[in-house]
């Protein structure tokens, strides 16, 4: 089993989804458990009775929401441990639930962000809690890369038990591929025709960085998907 932090204040809830889309293609059992404040992922994914906590499924996704910490969500999986899946994704703006969901070191962390002081602050308060020295992906969402940007990062937390890995992933802040997004949320599906390629070569990166999949693999089951809608 990989675990994978999502880590800022940024809404991340679409981008996770579309990985998890990606992984599920590949015949991965994914869990994504959104963490945040807002928990925007009940409001993208459908569910007939939503209450202050619940899992359903998601085109073969399962989403967990309003969960405090692992134990509590394992009861009422009814499960003994995690291992049937292949992939947890957590969506991360809370500085307590980092510990309370036992996320390790080892574990794959992101910190997928714009540059807003909320996401970026929201962020660091995440990796201050880190206590062990831990490697972690820099995944910047922006219109015009630049060095400025990434050294920022650098500076605000140079006292953190981080280190930043050496791969950037910069993700394109485009209208056009908004505009994508908003349509699958409306329509409750995951589809990638309509997005830009720049987005997309990002996207496949992306979980190129965090996954244990190769891009020719990912660009695959992409083109199947959208094939099969």
């Amino acid at each position: 089993m990989k675990k994978i932090a999502f880590i800022s204040g940024y809404d991340k809830a679409d981008i996770i989804i579309y990985i998890a889309k990606i992984l599920s293609m590949m015949h991965k059992r994914v869990l994504i458990i959104d963490t945040t404040l807002i928990q925007k992922t009940k409001y993208i994914v459908p569910t007939m009775t939503p209450t202050a906590k619940y899992v359903t499924t998601y085109d073969e996704i399962d989403v967990a929401i309003g969960f405090s910490n692992m134990q509590d969500l394992q009861e009422y999986l009814g499960i003994a441990d995690f291992e049937e899946y292949d992939y947890i994704l957590y969506d991360i703006d809370n500085p307590d639930y980092y510990n309370s969901f036992e996320i390790q070191p080892t574990d794959e962390h992101c910190f997928l962000s714009t540059f807003d002081i909320y996401s970026v602050q929201k962020g660091i308060n995440v990796l201050r809690t880190i206590k062990q020295p831990t490697e972690v992906l820099k995944a910047l969402i922006t219109r015009d890369p630049a060095s400025e940007e990434s050294e920022y990062l650098d500076f605000v937390t140079f006292n953190l038990k981080i280190k930043w890995k050496e791969n950037i992933v910069y993700m394109p802040f485009e209208t056009a591929d908004l505009y994508e997004i908003y349509q699958n949320q409306r329509y409750s599906r995951v589809k990638f025709t309509g997005l830009s390629m720049d987005y997309m070569d990002s996207l496949s990166f992306l979980m190129e960085n965090i996954t244990d999949c190769s891009r020719g693999d990912i660009r695959k089951t992409v083109r199947m998907i959208d094939r099969d809608n």
